[in-house]
């Protein structure tokens, strides 16, 4: 899972995701996909994806 989602994520990238909230947007969805495919608790499924974000911006700083 973790795989699939760094590659997800490096393939959809855009220059300017940081800054603009429609492209976090489709980040997020994304993530909500992948969780689900893979029958994640919906009860957890906000952290989660705040943590994967916030990831993806350290990521982005280096």
């Amino acid at each position: 899972m973790t795989h699939e989602l760094a590659d997800m994520l490096r393939k959809n990238r855009t220059i300017d995701w940081q800054k603009k909230e429609s492209a976090r947007a489709g980040m997020r969805r994304m993530v909500k996909k992948l969780l689900k495919k893979y029958k994640y608790p919906p009860e957890g499924m906000d952290d989660v994806i705040a943590t994967v974000i916030g990831q993806c911006d350290m990521w982005a700083d280096n």
